[in-house]
């Protein structure tokens, strides 16, 4: 019997009654709530009365030692409970204010029914209070709920929806695990969980959205799937290069499990290094950017892989005309450590031939995923994470489709390796420690034959070095005080060493090849705090925020204060409008020249003469959603970029001179535009339409004569359509369509002959010299404006289908076709004006512009056996 009266003031009355003062020993100091109230009574007799629906009787409690009495033990035991003691006719009567609710923490891990795989941003819902969390990339929860709560309510996309009954278990953490829905149906991004983590600026990605489309050649690739949605481009057709919003490649961090990369690209950039059947969770953020991530202007991608299945073992092997790729995953320990190991090969090197490599070149690359995922209690976990990739290229100067003065090779690597402990250090706070490491190093060569002279051959042989290597360990926390209030904080620290090129050849060309290749050790400190705010019913969310950086160098120093600020008002009928503020600095910066993503682009630090780049971004947006089917977005942003680098001569990547300063300048920015987005998310046809309407400038004080100018990766127009149709379980057809507006390309005015071309200068060879110096003339362009000429624009329709093809025993087959642009398109790849089209001797050349294109129409099939 619980009596619902004012508990103070009976207690008040009753607090010298003898039943409350008589001798009571307790038998240990620890224990529940329900084993001291039944000891009580066993050993003085004196009855207790109380309700289990607001007093959890299995919590754990602690005596100080020294309580002596029974009123005694029963303050300690209560206390913080909103209930107290009070004696009444002979009996004690545990009471409770009518008017208090008290109000509790539960917090738990969310995972998977059958692999126990922990879930990302799982939706926690409390159906009294109307308020819930979400589950954090460790698939942490903490909400607080009242006492008169009796479930929450779980829901993801992908999972069927569960409903965890109440009271809970002594310490009131929770695992939850959800059952994962048919894995035959569409699984794509619905909006059940938009209404609490997902706003403007943040795309979000669950497993499995990376195959729903078709992809050039079958290769399912996180980075293009991405590209669907709006201020999301690339530079080239098909390419993973990302570009967000007027930005450079650069200016996008990309994390694996963590951990930066410097270089993203597989095969000239048409696939990426993240391996689609090891990702588990993409993030892409841009703009609202949370506290915790900086180091770039752009955006951020978060990518997770999987943690391994820890019931049971599972694998799978894909097949294609250009890769092969498998997987394994499954326990060590059952339900306490597990194991995920991924491997990706080219097959284009092996399948091919002699013939092909000798006329197109020899290519390979591969890459390799592992992480093992030990529980080491209920508050403490450790992740081990290990990623290896590389390519090796060798382009010979007779190849077909671009003939060459020169051999060359290349060989790039990326290494990242993580080590990392998360801890629930109570209900309320859960930190993640992390050390990282990451290497890529990038190895290229040349070599040639030519003649200075009629009697004297040359033979030039060179190859040179690039590396970049980060050493780290990071902290996180977030401290949920309540449902209306998380405070996010932490701290790193990385060491930083930069070898943008190392170069030797056996031709002596000058001081700048004999001088030693410049080397930078740097220390680069973090700091972040960030409050997260749900005011008016949970109607507005502020979410205010500081990232602290600094690098430290010798003879440098550049300390800066980010502020972060999002504001966000829900409307009725599941509408919002958000408006954001950031801003964010880079200390590194890639020095680029060619629009292709291989690695001879070089990464420098900041200096005492180069500064940090600067961004200062400002969005607003709107969204609408109609119940879980249809979302629609618009977006407008505008972007002040100070300090941004670029060259101011044409870079040669086999030049190590330390001078490399000197042919960089600062300069300006400002990119600008309005997005929109119209999404259907469930049902048998699903799909996305967006458009992007954009702006990026440049402006240089020593280039385009100090004016603005478009810069090279501006697109006006930027159109995606994609839809998905499930036939019936097991079959579906797909289509996609993109559009492009054509990139800025500059076009000389004039050109004017240049009849000194290939002479030399006192006896020594000069950087004009030309194999064709005597039978030819060489012209020289006459520029008098950056980018002042559009590329034609890029689009393709691509068509895709998946069929299930059933299972024999315990294996499953998957049969994935499709057509990478049906109508044949002829898309410039790159595009040059030059006279070298030819290698002949005796014909005459005049300035003329010529387009390559790569893809034309281009089947693709891939088969997939799972077990």
């Amino acid at each position: 019997m619980l009596v619902l009266a004012p508990a103070t003031a009976l207690y008040a009355q009753s607090k010298e009654d003898p039943i409350l003062q008589a001798s009571y020993a307790p038998p240990f100091r620890e224990g529940s709530i329900l084993f001291f109230i039944q000891d009580i009574q066993r050993q003085t007799g004196i009855p207790v009365s109380y309700s289990s629906s607001f007093l959890h009787l299995n919590k754990k409690v602690q005596l100080t030692g020294s309580e002596r009495s029974t009123g005694q033990v029963l303050n300690t035991i209560l206390q913080g409970t909103g209930i107290q003691a009070a004696a009444i006719n002979g009996k004690i009567f545990l009471l409770r204010e009518s008017s208090q609710t008290q109000y509790y923490t539960i917090s738990g891990f969310i995972k998977e029914e059958n692999s126990k795989e922990v879930i990302i941003g799982a939706s926690v819902y409390d159906p009294v209070t109307r308020r819930g969390a979400i589950s954090n990339p460790y698939g942490f929860f903490s909400v607080q709920v009242p006492d008169s709560c009796t479930s929450l309510v779980f829901s993801h996309v992908g999972y069927e929806m569960l409903i965890q009954r109440l009271p809970l278990p002594d310490d009131r953490q929770l695992e939850i695990h959800m059952q994962p829905r048919n894995p035959l149906q569409t699984v794509v991004v619905t909006g059940d969980q938009d209404s609490v983590t997902l706003q403007a600026g943040y795309i979000k990605m669950p497993v499995g959205y990376v195959a729903n489309f078709p992809a050039l050649l079958g290769e399912k690739d996180v980075l293009k799937s991405l590209q669907l949605y709006p201020g999301t481009g690339s530079s080239l057709e098909s390419s993973s290069n990302l570009l967000v919003r007027g930005g450079g490649a650069d200016q996008n961090l990309y994390l694996l499990d963590g951990v930066p990369l410097y270089h993203t690209g597989h095969l000239f950039g048409l696939f990426s290094v993240f391996n689609g059947d090891a990702v588990k969770d993409v993030s892409l953020y841009k703009d609202a950017f949370p506290a915790r991530y900086g180091g770039r202007l752009s955006s951020v991608v978060d990518i997770r892989t999987r943690d391994g299945n820890m019931k049971a073992w599972h694998g799978k092997v894909t097949l294609s005309p250009v890769s092969a790729s498998t997987e394994l995953e499954g326990p060590l320990a059952k339900d306490k450590s597990a194991m995920f190991l991924s491997f990706r090969r080219s097959l284009i090197d092996g399948l091919y031939g002699k013939r092909f490599n000798q006329q197109y070149g020899k290519y390979a690359l591969y890459d390799v995923n592992f992480k093992l995922n030990q529980i080491i209690d209920h508050k403490n976990r450790v992740y081990i994470t290990f990623y290896k990739g590389k390519d090796n290229m060798f382009i010979p100067k007779d190849n077909s489709p671009f003939p060459l003065l020169d051999d060359y090779k290349f060989a790039w690597t990326n290494i990242t390796a993580a080590l990392k402990w998360t801890r629930v250090i109570s209900p309320k706070v859960f930190t993640n420690t992390t050390a990282t490491y990451s290497r890529f190093y990038n190895f290229f060569s040349q070599s040639s034959d030519f003649k200075l002279s009629a009697i004297a051959p040359v033979s030039l042989n060179g190859k040179g070095v690039s590396r970049v290597r980060d050493i780290a360990l990071h902290n996180e926390t977030e401290f949920t005080i309540s449902n209306i209030q998380k405070l996010s904080f932490g701290g790193g620290y990385t060491y930083h060493n930069f070898a943008p090129t190392a170069y030797s050849t056996n031709v002596d060309r000058g001081d700048a090849i004999q001088r030693p290749a410049p080397k930078y050790y740097m220390s680069e400190f973090m700091l972040y705090g960030e409050d997260e705010l749900r005011l008016f019913d949970n109607r507005l969310t502020l979410r205010p925020g500081a990232h602290f950086g600094m690098l430290a160098q010798r003879g440098s120093l550049y300390a800066s204060l980010q502020p972060r600020f999002m504001v966000r008002w829900d409307l009725p009928n599941q509408q919002y409008v958000q408006a954001s503020f950031a801003q964010m600095t880079q200390f590194m910066h890639q020095l680029t020249t060619p629009v292709i993503n291989l690695p001879t682009d070089l990464w420098v630090p900041s200096t005492e003469n180069i500064k940090p780049e600067k961004a200062y971004s400002y969005s607003l947006s709107y969204q609408k959603q109609w119940e879980s089917d249809w979302r629609f977005n618009i977006n407008l942003y505008y972007k002040l970029l100070k300090d941004i680098v670029t060259t101011n001569t044409v870079l040669n990547i086999f030049d190590n001179s330390d001078l490399w300063e000197k042919k960089v300048i600062n300069g300006n920015g400002f990119n600008y535009g309005s997005e929109l987005l119209l999404e259907k998310n469930t049902g048998r046809l699903t799909g996305i339409f967006s458009y992007t309407l954009a702006w990026a400038w440049r402006e240089f004080g020593w280039i385009n004569g100090g004016k603005m100018f478009p810069y090279k990766e501006d697109r006006r127009h930027n159109i995606s359509m994609a839809l998905k149709y499930r036939l019936k379980p097991g079959w579906s057809l797909s289509a996609s369509w993109k559009f492009s507006s054509g990139a800025p390309f500059t076009l000389p005015t004039q050109i004017f002959p240049d009849y000194d071309w290939g002479r030399n200068i006192n006896g020594e060879l000069d950087e004009r010299y030309s194999p064709f110096a005597n039978n030819q003339i060489n012209y020289l362009p006459y520029i008098t404006r950056l980018n002042n000429f559009r590329l034609r624009p890029v689009h393709h329709l691509d068509l895709g289908t998946t069929v299930y093809l059933g299972a024999t025993r315990s294996i499953h087959h998957i049969l994935t076709a499709g057509v990478y642009n049906v109508y044949s398109r002829s898309n410039p790849f790159i595009v040059s004006y030059d006279q070298f089209v030819t290698m002949s001797y005796d014909e005459i050349y005049p300035l003329q512009l010529y387009q390559y294109s790569l893809f034309r129409t281009l089947p693709y099939i891939s088969y997939t056996l799972k077990f």
